[in-house]
């Protein structure tokens, strides 16, 4: 699937997903029954992930001519992000707290502890989502006053995020605001996404067939370098590691958990299997990538841990008061972040059965399970001189993969056989 369909999509069925969870969760009752409730949620969560598509391509759209605009485009894009990041992890917090909880007085407890994280309230719930819809507004604006928007999308646009914020200033049953508002950016959007779906996708087939293989090709190279990075930079203060190495250490880590997952799905598009097989890599990219979020979640948590206290006293604290929610250490700390090397193990067997890489790959990656095996496993003096061991052997299985998808000629065979 091509951006043109992805964000066409993403115009079209973003606002009706929110309309979908308003009737889920107001029509069985105010407070949202189950079912309805999850699945609300649920729907919310792929909405937020569409917005930000969509804030994407409006800022794709915008015809930059001076530095201001080219700043206000760019400006208005982060924003954006930024808004629909908070608004998806809100969703997430509420997902998590219906499931970790039998019944709404436990789900209160619950939610008012996470809420008094510092920060998350403003971040997470009062101001994070209000960015996103302000973006939106500053871009369709934008997009009109050049000429490459009607007045009317801008003004629908406009209108729709008004009455999403009228429910700030007078209760409304029902938050009927909430559909209204839905309902009108639909209207607004719904054009824009049936022009891209209308698009023929043949003249960008090829450029993104290349932007993604250099994207794989070099995920594959520096994602075992950033794991490597970042244990360099803790080691620097000490296991427990000091400012500002610990938070640069886990920005290192976070971009490579990106760049690993990007690698899973390059390992995945090499399968080309059918039937169990076919099944089987799914299955087993699924889990890695399920593995790289909590990975990255680990990491998100590690530095708001950072960012929110002033003391070691106080990190540890705030540490294990976030480690006390229920499922939260398994997910984040334990199997939750390991499974990604079985994902990526099964991926690997089943290309060296199918003879699409050498058989030195698959060794070389059952010797970084072993070594990883055994650095989460022993407790010592020498545990920390596995790590580089460890890491070595992944780089060299997947460094040649990598070096193979660069090559002008690898390109052109479609091949990533060393």
């Amino acid at each position: 699937m091509n951006w043109k369909r992805i964000a066409g999509l993403s115009f079209v069925t973003a606002p009706l997903l929110v309309l979908a969870g308003w009737a889920l969760m107001r029509l069985g009752g105010t407070g949202g029954q189950e079912p309805g409730w999850t699945l609300a949620h649920i729907a919310w969560v792929f909405n937020t992930v569409m917005y930000a598509v969509v804030c994407v391509e409006l800022y794709r759209r915008t015809k930059n001519t001076t530095s201001g605009g080219r700043i206000l485009a760019t400006g208005s894009l982060i924003v954006g992000v930024i808004g629909a990041g908070c608004l998806l992890i809100q969703m997430v917090i509420d997902l998590v707290v219906g499931f970790s909880t039998d019944n709404r007085t436990d789900m209160r407890a619950l939610s008012g502890q996470i809420h008094d994280l510092p920060g998350v309230q403003v971040a997470i719930y009062d101001v994070g989502p209000v960015l996103l819809f302000l973006a939106l507004i500053v871009q369709a604006i934008h997009l009109a006053t050049q000429g490459r928007a009607t007045a009317l999308f801008a003004i629908l646009v406009t209108v729709a995020v008004l009455v999403n914020g009228a429910e700030l200033l007078v209760e409304i049953p029902l938050r009927l605001a909430q559909a209204g508002s839905a309902l009108i950016l639909w209207l607004a959007f719904l054009p824009v996404g049936r022009e891209l779906l209308r698009r023929s996708p043949s003249g960008s087939t090829q450029a993104a067939t290349t932007t993604w293989q250099t994207l794989a090709g070099w995920s594959l190279i520096l994602a075992p370098v950033a794991q490597i990075g970042g244990w360099t930079l803790m080691r620097l203060g000490g296991n427990e590691g000091v400012e500002p190495w610990t938070t640069i250490a886990h920005s290192v880590w976070l971009i490579g958990f990106v760049l690993l997952a990007v690698a899973c799905v390059e390992l995945y598009r090499r399968v080309r299997s059918r039937g169990a097989g076919q099944l089987l890599a799914r299955a087993s990219l699924a889990v890695a990538l399920i593995s790289v979020a909590a990975s990255i979640a680990e990491m998100l948590v590690d530095l708001y841990v950072l960012f929110a206290t002033d003391n070691h006293a106080q990190l540890k604290a705030l540490d294990q008061q976030i480690r006390s929610i229920p499922g939260a250490e398994s997910i984040l700390y334990g199997f939750g972040t390991q499974l990604v090397y079985l994902g990526l193990l099964v991926l690997i067997i089943h290309l060296a059965v199918l003879k699409r890489i050498r058989a030195t790959t698959l060794i070389l990656v059952l010797a970084t399970l072993a070594l990883f095996i055994s650095y989460e496993v022993l407790d010592g003096p020498g545990r920390q001189a596995l790590m580089p061991f460890a890491v070595l052997c992944m780089w060299l299985a997947l460094a040649p993969l990598g070096w193979r998808l660069l090559k002008p000629a690898a390109q052109a065979a479609d091949a990533i056989t060393p």
